[in-house]
């Protein structure tokens, strides 16, 4: 098939993948889209802007819908906007269906921003074939975000706000998820963990899973808005930690665990690369817990990969994954010495003793624990980030999923 005949991918990412607060689907949705333009279809990666336009990226053509909802953030809770979001998403992609006279598509949907496909299903029938990546649902990753929410750390108003969110929209949000996988013609997952939790809320049939290689690369995100980090000595030896700050990500226990190192000497700086949500309120923690001398929190941060490549350890205190992190493969793929919780598909990802070290979810003591230990025994430490670099050669090589989803696609 000749790269004109190529079937035409519309990717939903939700927020965009170039954008300071894209997080795990956005990222995946880029370098699913780079894959599938290098197999020859034509890509577009579908997603929220401040603007309507067009960009042409390594991966495809973005193209950004401005905001319609003033009174929601989007680079927060973009969700709650889900099917407005989505509605305008298929209206702008059936202009592009008429304009070039496509007579078969592919959504791709990313976690439920494949309602759009849903949308586009009942307008072009037979002409959509809607695939959905899946990783978590909506109600297991919020649930995680409330359980983290420790009151004795963030207060009882934080508790309940998240609460609420979760017993009223959350639960509309999980209707909404329900009809795109029913919608959906295949459901693409990388993880047992993601299947098991499908099954389990949504009754989704095994049959119905389609199971390829992930993969993971780090890239730059072209964020103009935002003033340049403010530059700082790199120190020496340092804990480190990227990720969106939201409360699933369980930096409250990560903060505790330094407490514990600091009291008992291990001077140690910790640094906290992301923004988000919850950022204010870890400062605020980190304050409350008198270590802010040792941590330090970056904010945004376009291009990770220099703090990750230099850090003496790189820690993940998850408590809600649904699937892994791409944090984790990224920090496989570096050869980084990893400390994470034992969170849902991660333990699919690394083996501890042997390419990482596990610690039980929400426990402070046992990751302090696990990070003297490898502050104390750098030969190990050494040794477990060599094993989580040939782990994921071994298992994330682009070639794989690049396989699995011309294999995937030759099925269509």
């Amino acid at each position: 098939m000749t790269r004109e005949n190529k079937i035409p991918v519309f990717i939903i990412s939700g927020k965009s993948p170039i954008g300071a607060t894209g997080g795990g689907y956005s990222t995946y949705a880029y370098n699913l889209a780079g894959i599938l333009k290098k197999l020859g279809h034509p890509v577009y990666i579908v997603a929220l802007g401040n603007e309507d336009k067009e960009i042409d990226t390594k991966s495809g053509k973005l193209l950004l819908f401005k905001t319609k909802l003033p009174f929601l953030n989007v680079n927060i809770y973009a969700l709650p906007g889900l099917p407005v979001y989505s509605l305008n998403f298929a209206k702008g992609i059936n202009k592009i269906i008429k304009k070039e006279k496509y007579k078969k598509i592919i959504i791709w949907g990313i976690g439920p921003w494949g309602l759009t496909g849903t949308y586009l299903k009942i307008i072009h029938k037979g002409k959509i074939i809607l695939l959905n990546s899946y990783f978590t649902t909506i109600r297991h990753e919020w649930w995680g975000g409330v359980r983290a929410l420790k009151i004795s750390d963030y207060g009882l108003l934080l508790k309940l706000k998240y609460l609420t969110i979760y017993l009223t929209v959350v639960q509309y949000l999980a209707l909404l998820e329900k009809t795109v996988l029913k919608s959906a013609d295949m459901i693409i997952t990388n993880y047992k963990s993601t299947e098991e939790i499908l099954k389990s809320e949504f009754g989704i049939k095994p049959s119905r899973f389609h199971k390829i290689h992930a993969y993971a690369q780090i890239y730059k995100r072209m964020v103009h808005r935002l003033k340049p980090e403010a530059k700082f000595k790199i120190p020496p030896k340092y804990i480190f930690f990227f990720s969106r700050h939201d409360p699933r990500k369980g930096v409250n226990f990560l903060l505790r665990a330094m407490k514990i190192l600091i009291e008992k000497g291990y001077k140690i700086p910790l640094l906290i690369a992301g923004d988000g949500d919850m950022l204010s309120y870890n400062k605020r923690l980190a304050k409350k817990l008198i270590i802010e001398k040792w941590v330090k929190f970056l904010g945004f941060v376009n291009n990770p990969k220099v703090l990750m490549e230099n850090c003496t350890l790189f820690v993940f205190p998850s408590i809600e994954e649904g699937s892994s992190a791409l944090t984790i493969n990224e920090a496989m793929e570096m050869g980084l010495p990893i400390i994470s919780t034992a969170c849902d598909g991660i333990i699919e990802d690394i083996e501890s003793g042997k390419s990482g070290i596990l610690v039980p979810k929400e426990n402070p003591d046992a990751m302090a624990s696990a990070i003297s230990n490898l502050l104390d025994n750098p030969d190990l430490a050494v040794k477990l980030g060599k094993n989580a670099k040939q782990d994921y050669e071994n298992k994330f090589k682009l070639e794989y999923m690049k396989k699995d989803i011309r294999q995937l696609l030759s099925n269509i």
